[in-house]
């Protein structure tokens, strides 16, 4: 289940529309980049279990991350291709091999996805990064 909807992440960020098609599927993906980064403390207790200020510090790491995975390409930033990486190409008997630009080389991945890197920065006042034991 996504952690956000369209006109959440509309008002986050109403500069970069999302078409419907596309939202839905990188909504979910989202919220499971952060699920992972939290150790599923969310999905286990679910969103409305948290207080207002959490919710919103959940919902905002969300967008955030739905954002890069939009930036980085959408759905093909899922598996790894994003629009950042450059092509090969052939000059005759010259040829050069793809690679990765500076923008897409500093940012952090999970298994090849992306990472927003405001994520930590929404998240961290929660206590839903904290790994020792005695979380709830």
């Amino acid at each position: 289940m996504a952690y956000i909807d369209q006109a959440f992440f509309s008002t986050y960020n109403p500069v970069v529309p999302i078409p419907e098609e596309e939202f839905l599927p990188l909504a979910e993906r989202a919220s499971d980049v952060i699920d992972m980064i939290t150790m599923q403390k969310i999905q286990t207790a679910g969103i409305a279990s948290f207080a207002e200020p959490i919710q919103t510090a959940i919902k905002k790491a969300t967008a955030a991350e739905l954002d890069t995975l939009y930036a980085q390409g959408g759905l093909s930033a899922l598996v790894g291709n994003s629009d950042t990486d450059t092509a090969s190409f052939s000059i005759g008997k010259f040829s050069m091999g793809g690679g990765r630009t500076q923008s897409a080389s500093s940012l952090r991945t999970m298994n090849g996805i992306p990472i927003s890197p405001l994520i930590n920065g929404y998240l961290l006042t929660t206590g839903l990064l904290y790994r020792g034991m005695g979380w709830r």
